[in-house]
Parts: C-alpha cells; sequence; structure tokens
C-alpha cells in the first residue's frame, strides 16, 4: 500500500508556495535544451501501469508490469513540452541524469548536470499520492501532489509552483494514476501557457464514463450531453470494456451540462469534476 506522509510532503508544500509568492515563475524557452525528472516521495510506492516508459533504465512497464508515479508524472510533462514545441532532450540522456542524479538537485547538481548533459533548462520535483479512498459506490477516488522546481544552466530558480489534483478510478491503482496524470497535466499548463485540453479554448470539455454494463450506458451520458443548449458536438474519442471517453463540443452553460447527464442519463452520477474532465459513474 502506498506510504502516505502526508505531514511531511504538507510541509514541503508550504515551503515551495512561500517561494512561488516570490513570483518565481517564468515561461521556459522553447529553444534551450529542458530536461524533466520528478521523483518520488515514497521510494517504493509502485502501481500498475500500460503506457509509461521506465526512466530507470530498464523494460518498458508493459513487459514489467508497473511503473513509479514519478516515471508517470515526468513522461506526463515531458510530452506535454514536446507537444507545444519545447526542446527536451532525449530518452536516453533522461535515464543517464537519473542514474548520475539519484534525488532533487541542489544547486551545484544542476550546474554539473547542466556541462554534462548539455541541458540549458533543468525541472525536478516530487510526486506523491496524499490519499486514496473507496467511496459508496464502490470506485475510489485519489488525490496527489506534484510539486516542481525549475532552473536554468545557472541553477539560478526560474520556476517554482506546486499542484494538488483528485481522480477516480475502477481500482486504487487506476485512481492514483489518473490523479498523478492529471496533476502532471497541470503543471504542464503552467509550463506552457496552454491547455492540456485542447478543446478547452474552444469551450470544449471532456466526459470520462465509467463502470457502464454497455454501450447503452454510453449512448445515455452522449445522448443526455447533446441535449445541452449550445453543444455542438459530442464525440466518443475512447471506448474499451467498461469505460469511454466523451469529447462535448460548443459554448454551453457546464451546470446545465451536469444536470443533464444525471437527470436524463439512466443510473449516471457525477462524481468529480477538474478543469478539464467531468467523471461519471453508472450506478
Amino acid at each position: 500500500m502506498v506510504k502516505k506522509g502526508i505531514f511531511r510532503f504538507a510541509a514541503a508544500v508550504a515551503a515551495l508556495l512561500a517561494a512561488a509568492a516570490l513570483a518565481w515563475a517564468t515561461p521556459l524557452s522553447k529553444k534551450r535544451a529542458t530536461a524533466v525528472l520528478l521523483y518520488d516521495i515514497d521510494s517504493d510506492s509502485r502501481y500498475s501501469s500500460s503506457t509509461v516508459w521506465d526512466y530507470y533504465g530498464y523494460e518498458t512497464s508493459e513487459r514489467r508490469g508497473y511503473a513509479q508515479g514519478a516515471a508517470l508524472a515526468t513522461e506526463t510533462i515531458r510530452g506535454q513540452l514536446v507537444r507545444n514545441g519545447y526542446k527536451v532532450v532525449s530518452d536516453q540522456i533522461t535515464a543517464r541524469i537519473i542514474k548520475a542524479q539519484s534525488r532533487p538537485a541542489n544547486a551545484g547538481a544542476v550546474r554539473k548536470i547542466s556541462r554534462a548533459f548539455g541541458v540549458n533548462q533543468y525541472i525536478d520535483g516530487s510526486v506523491q499520492v496524499l490519499d486514496t479512498v473507496r467511496n459508496m459506490m464502490g470506485s475510489y477516488s485519489a488525490a496527489a501532489a506534484v510539486i516542481v522546481h525549475g532552473y536554468d544552466s545557472t541553477s539560478r530558480t526560474i520556476f517554482s509552483d506546486s499542484v494538488t489534483a483528485k481522480a477516480v478510478g475502477a481500482t486504487a491503482d487506476e485512481a492514483e494514476i489518473n490523479a498523478v496524470r492529471e496533476a502532471a497535466l497541470q503543471v504542464a499548463e503552467k509550463l506552457t501557457g496552454v491547455s492540456s485540453n485542447p478543446d478547452a479554448a474552444d469551450g470544449g470539455m471532456y466526459v470520462y464514463v465509467y463502470n457502464a454494463r454497455g454501450l447503452q450506458d454510453f449512448r445515455s451520458v452522449q445522448n443526455a450531453c447533446k441535449s445541452v443548449y449550445g453543444v455542438d458536438q459530442v464525440t466518443m474519442s475512447r471506448y474499451e470494456g467498461d469505460t469511454a471517453l466523451l469529447t462535448v463540443m460548443g459554448e454551453f452553460n457546464l451546470s446545465e451540462l451536469r444536470r443533464a447527464i444525471t437527470d436524463k442519463a439512466p443510473y449516471a452520477r457525477i462524481t468529480e469534476q477538474n478543469d478539464h474532465t467531468i467523471y461519471v459513474y453508472m450506478r
């Protein structure tokens, strides 16, 4: 089971927020080589994932069957930087930095990393799952925190921030993975100034439906979303087993969308919501 260490981590977050108050939050340069490397607060924290590349130089997690939370957060942030045109160092260099630096860097370590690996901007920090609980509907809710620091090649601080995010899942592992990924996406938004939900700028929203008993459940949520004034399009962008991801496009009232889902889709209950996604459990 994941160790929580909430109080220890909360102290780190408080210190970080104090630093952030000094307005250390400048955008990264797209032209400078950037390394991203986060570490787990609980070194033995592992949970299943079939999509995360393992930065510790072994086989992919698809073969090993697990991934560290820090690897998931690192991959998520790196992916968003690459997607938005930033120059990010390769997987191979990232793995070499990890072997040379086994914990978040101090100023001297940042300078050594910059010289040894040609890094101009260095992002590091910590990841921790704060809480995972089973709710009355049988699904799980998790919270995760990601704190980051950014440095230039001289070890000058150029960015400091923290994010705590919540998410749900059919299992505790899934909820934790979703929470870590959501927190990392929010960090990436602060680094790039670009929403991780490309539809958000156009009035879009994701609706994640899980614990469905069949396609009819998904269609009922989809039709409920279509009934909302201002919704132009509702597409099912991902469908696998008892889960599906719907993309709702248009200029609509979010409260009306939530109300339509719970009122017009039989057995649908909204369990969580963030800036990008409404989570719908089919009870």
